[in-house]
């Protein structure tokens, strides 16, 4: 009995490896078709031991120990009503009159039937019926005990020999850890915390209606310890000192003894202060990145969003009082304009003195020598004699159109002196806020990731931002983890990757490969990642699934087919292989991750196609396509497609099967497109080296951004911070903030901020392809010179 309480006392502590809500169990249904709940008892596969442990029980006991608990009780009262007598009558004639050492032994017995009382309870073994009535013997003599110490309280000596049977755990409560309670972590060498309940991944509330919370490592059920009852709980809480700092583990089902640390933790929350108390928030900080001497603030506390909205209370009682001044309810009292009657101009001279910086008309020329008709023979033109008289003197010729010269400077002269506005060329130029003050943005290359061996046209990074996937001209498609620069998987194809995609739903681990005319999808399983995800992601596409009465268009037919993998291509880690008619591009998923949309650039009116993953079909869904389309774009909100041509931009509603907006792109040729998170705005590069930022209300005049010097190959914004970039074949990659308001009259404030350079050129090709990571402010770009750059 000592091995299994020993065992079961060691397995009572563990804990579950996964625990996870309800809502993280539901796995991804395909076909409309659910499986069955593994929370049904009738329908799982574990099988209730309750009856053989019930017949254990009653072997064990023996005959004579097979009484009912209804006997038991009335046994107990009876023999709890005799007692009291006893000690009521030995009382009365020895009160004070034992001897220390009897009530030593006495109390010494006492403590050995509790304690061996709350080793039977915590070994998860039924009390007999006999331990019940020694039980009820023990609570008994503890409340007389009590009872005569606050009615007597005679002697100190009286109090100090009651005190110890009363400081005694009852049983049924689980007593907090002592100095004399053994540590079963003493003999453990491990840095880890020894799990020996291999409940599994599943909710802890599944085993609330069974006997025992998990198994150990042999398999054996792990019974729950007992929980005293209401009396139990109560005089716990007014006797053990240590009641306010325990809490109770429904994983081992016992209760938990918070240390000091642990509880300043807790009291450092609750007051919603910094859990570390010896973190320092207002540290100050050196910045190593700059020579300006910048105020540091007296508080770090960011700024309420309050502060950043406007008061809809004000707004309303504006409202409100423009109402009623438009009714005519409030009436303001404006003093009445004076009159005035009509006037001479010129007989009073002192109204001009009214006029502030008076400019009178300017005064005629005198005339000089020009204008004599007998000048000195020096001013006398050339082969000219001078008048005899001034009656020979002939007409004027320009005298008229010296009148009209000055009839027009008198009109048009001005009457105000007007102080000239003294501009220079910086002052047409906006005032941008600093840079520092936009932080943060990626400012420098942290990592450079080496492994291929020719051009890498595409690279995505996972949705949890682990993971980035990789295809190059080199037949190769590589896994590489984020935050150590390893690569985890590469995979060998059978032609140049055009274009790599993850899927963004987080219950499959899956990417989608471009290459020729096929779209290959990958499960890379590797070791880093959750196994239940991988195993889901190769059960749901391990058989086909069931087409039903659905017949598929011949033109659809004709131009896609849905493969399943051989057994070799299974083992390298194909799990479907999609066959079009023509030479894809561009792959591109929707955000729930089970519709995809591929570009075939001559394909014609099949250009574009549609695809559901869970049921393999396929769709065309335009009749005719105007041009040839370039990049394909999902709407981060709505089931909205923009598909972009070489000198326009189509949005379309897929679920009402209309066209929203036809946009000119601004450039002659398009390149690539990128769709802003709140769905209002979106980038467009070109190969002309324009780059426009183009809003869904206004896109007759688009923000012109002219950065780069060569062909843009890639643009792309972050859906987290309010940045975006784009990259050049002449190696450039340019970061900049790009602020979208809520209020739709007011410009998104775009500002320049980083210039990086890195890549290398390698047939007039530089960098093809830029993302951002998910959460962080990291930025991810490809080159020819076959590298992948992390910047931060």
């Amino acid at each position: 009995m000592s091995a299994k309480r020993k065992h079961d006392s060691i397995a009572s502590t563990t804990q579950s490896v996964f625990e996870e809500d309800d809502s993280k169990t539901n796995f991804l249904v395909m076909n409309g078709e659910e499986e069955g709940d593994s929370s049904d008892p009738d329908a799982s596969d574990i099988e209730d031991d309750s009856g053989s442990e019930e017949e254990d029980e009653g072997n064990n006991s023996g005959e004579g120990d097979s009484l009912d608990e209804d006997e038991v009780e009335d046994a107990s009262e009876d023999e709890d009503d005799d007692e009291g007598d006893d000690e009521e009558a030995s009382s009365d004639e020895d009160s004070f009159g034992d001897d220390e050492e009897e009530e030593e032994t006495n109390d010494k017995k006492e403590k050995m039937i509790v304690s061996e009382a709350k080793v039977d309870r915590d070994s998860g073994i039924d009390d007999p019926p006999q331990a019940k009535v020694r039980l009820k013997k023990v609570k008994s003599k503890v409340n007389e005990k009590r009872k005569q110490a606050s009615i007597s309280g005679r002697e100190s000596s009286a109090a100090t020999s009651l005190s110890s049977p009363i400081t005694a755990t009852p049983p049924g409560i689980t007593p907090a850890p002592t100095t004399s309670t053994q540590d079963e972590y003493e003999e453990d060498s491990s840095d880890e915390e020894d799990l020996r309940n291999t409940m599994g991944n599943v909710p802890i509330k599944w085993y609330d209606e069974y006997p025992h919370l998990g198994y150990d490592l042999d398999g054996k059920q792990i019974l729950k310890p007992k929980r005293g009852d209401t009396l139990d709980n109560f005089l716990n809480r007014m006797e053990n000192p240590d009641y306010n700092r325990t809490v109770f583990d429904k994983q081992t089902g016992q209760d938990v003894r918070l240390s000091d640390g642990d509880l300043d933790i807790v009291k450092r929350i609750m007051s919603h202060r910094v859990p570390d108390g010896s973190y320092d928030m207002y540290a100050p900080w050196i910045d190593h990145f700059t020579h300006e001497v910048m105020d540091m603030p007296l508080s770090g506390r960011p700024e309420s969003k309050q502060s950043f909205i406007p008061s809809k209370s004000e707004a309303a009682w504006v409202a409100r009082r423009a109402e009623q001044i438009r009714r005519g309810l409030i009436k303001y009292t404006h003093k009445k304009e004076e009159k005035h009657n009509f006037y001479d101009l010129w007989a009073n001279t002192e109204r001009l003195r009214g006029i502030h910086n008076h400019m009178p008309a300017p005064k005629l020329k005198l005339p000089g020598h020009s204008q004599s008709y007998n000048p000195p023979p020096e001013y006398l033109p050339i082969n000219k004699e001078p008048y005899k008289s001034l009656r020979k003197v002939p007409g004027y010729h320009f005298y008229i159109k010296e009148r009209f010269e000055r009839c027009l400077d008198l009109y048009i002269a001005p009457r105000k002196r007007v102080m000239r506005v003294k501009a220079e060329s910086k002052d047409l130029i906006p005032v941008l806020p600093k840079p520092q003050d936009l932080r943060p943005f990626p400012s420098m290359m942290g990592h450079i990731f080496k492994g291929h061996r020719s051009i890498i046209r595409s690279i995505s990074v996972h949705p949890q931002g682990k993971y980035l996937a990789s295809g190059s001209d080199d037949h190769t498609v590589k896994i590489w983890e984020i935050s150590t620069g390893r690569c985890l998987r590469s995979f060998d194809v059978e032609a140049a990757v055009k274009c790599v995609a993850w899927n963004p739903s987080s219950k499959l681990f899956l990417v989608a490969v471009v290459i020729e005319n096929k779209v290959i999808f990958l499960n890379p399983e590797t070791y880093l990642m959750d196994k239940l995800v991988v195993q889901q992601t190769n059960a749901v596409f391990r058989e086909e699934p069931d087409q039903g009465d659905y017949i598929q268009p011949e033109r659809v037919k004709t131009a896609v087919t849905w493969k399943k993998p051989t057994p070799d291509e299974w083992a390298k880690g194909y799990r479907i292989v999609l066959e079009h008619f023509r030479m894809v591009k561009q792959v591109v998923w929707h955000k729930q991750g089970d519709y995809f949309a591929t570009l075939i650039p001559e394909g014609d009116h099949r250009s574009v196609m549609m695809h559901q993953l869970s049921r393999w079909r396929s769709q065309v869904p335009f009749n005719k396509c105007k041009g040839r389309v370039q990049a394909l774009n999902f709407h981060p909100k709505y089931p909205f497609l923009y598909m972009a041509s070489q000198t326009h931009i189509r949005v379309y509603n897929l679920q009402k099967q209309r066209m929203l907006k036809k946009v000119r792109a601004n450039s002659r040729w398009v390149s690539s497109i990128a769709i802003h998170p709140g769905g209002e705005h979106f980038l467009v590069g070109g190969y002309d080296r324009k780059l426009n930022w183009f809003e869904m209300e206004c896109t007759r005049t688009p923000h012109a951004l002219r950065f780069h010097k060569g062909a843009i190959r890639g643009v792309a914004f972050h859906r987290k911070y309010p940045l975006f970039a784009s990259v050049s074949d002449e190696g450039r990659i340019i970061v900049s903030h790009g602020m979208v308001y809520d209020d739709w009259l007011k410009d998104p404030f775009l500002v320049p901020l980083k210039e990086l350079r890195g890549h290398s050129r390698f047939e007039d090709l530089c960098v093809l392809d830029v993302t951002w990571h998910p959460y962080e402010p990291f930025l991810f770009t490809s080159g020819a010179d076959a590298t992948i750059r992390l910047w931060h």
